[in-house]
């Protein structure tokens, strides 16, 4: 495909026109800027061939919405969706009539139950309003996992989905701050992911896109990506960036395989 190079010449380069034909719906700016970080540091991180970057690609342009959105959203404005997504017996404080101390969590990773007990999800349960639209809906269902505490101390919504992978949970940023602290290239650049520079995530996309590099290579994703381009190469891969086990599907597979196999085509 045609369009300008970007400035760094890595082994597999791809360009903002690329970008702009697999991610229509971007500005041809936004994606410009994404090709020449991408192309600044695949080498290092060795996605390096058409199949491992339209594997990267389907990700987190299903991560970001076309790589638009650095943060999960914590909006939802429906009550019904909201039990479709989160609607497990774990969460029986969503539902009215059902309280849990948000101030604990049960030894087995999850939060505290109700009282009274939720035995099952039925269709006459409703979502409290406090969920709605709220960041109390992430500080709830993302606690007493992935490194997160009770929803008493909201890190389920200090630490949603953040970068072009949207990394998740305190334990997931803690991971990349040791990774990107250990490389010696960023000696005089050290992070704190988990603390003060978690906004760094959000607002710049060069630390971005290297955070969620070095999640890519801690996960083996390139040996995934290497398998092939069906969906089940797809839906394995994206199971370990959105945390779900084969045969189960990760969130938007769908967009995952669309994303991935457009991409194929076009950088093949």
């Amino acid at each position: 495909m045609g369009g300008k190079v970007p400035e760094h010449q890595a082994t597999f380069p791809i360009t903002g026109a690329q970008l702009h034909e697999i991610f229509s719906g971007t500005s041809q700016e936004r994606c410009d800027e994404v090709a020449s970080i991408i192309n600044k540091y695949s080498d290092k991180f060795e996605i390096n061939t058409p199949l491992r970057m339209a594997h990267f690609l389907g990700q987190i342009g299903t991560e970001t919405v076309g790589l638009k959105k650095l943060q999960e959203s914590t909006c939802y404005s429906s009550k019904d969706r909201i039990k479709e997504v989160f609607g497990k017996i774990k969460y029986c404080d969503l539902f009215e009539g059902y309280e849990s101390d948000l101030t604990e969590c049960d030894s087995d990773e999850t939060p505290k139950s109700c009282n009274p007990a939720l035995k099952k999800i039925t269709s006459d349960l409703v979502v409290k309003d406090k969920y709605v639209c709220s960041s109390n809906l992430f500080d709830y269902t993302y606690s007493c996992r992935m490194g997160n505490g009770p929803a008493s101390t909201k890190d389920g919504s200090t630490f949603l989905g953040k970068g072009f992978i949207h990394l998740t949970g305190k334990g997931q940023y803690q991971t990349i701050t040791t990774l990107w602290n250990s490389d010696s290239e960023n000696a005089n650049n050290k992070m704190e992911f988990d603390g003060r520079d978690i906004d760094l995530l959000t607002t710049n996309l060069d630390v971005a896109m290297k955070a969620s590099m070095y999640f890519w290579q801690k996960k083996k994703l390139n040996d995934f990506a290497d398998n092939g381009i069906e969906n089940i190469d797809i839906d394995k891969l994206g199971g370990k960036v959105n945390g779900v086990i084969y045969p189960s599907l990760p969130n938007g597979y769908d967009s995952r395989r669309s994303i991935t196999k457009g991409a194929f085509n076009i950088l093949k």
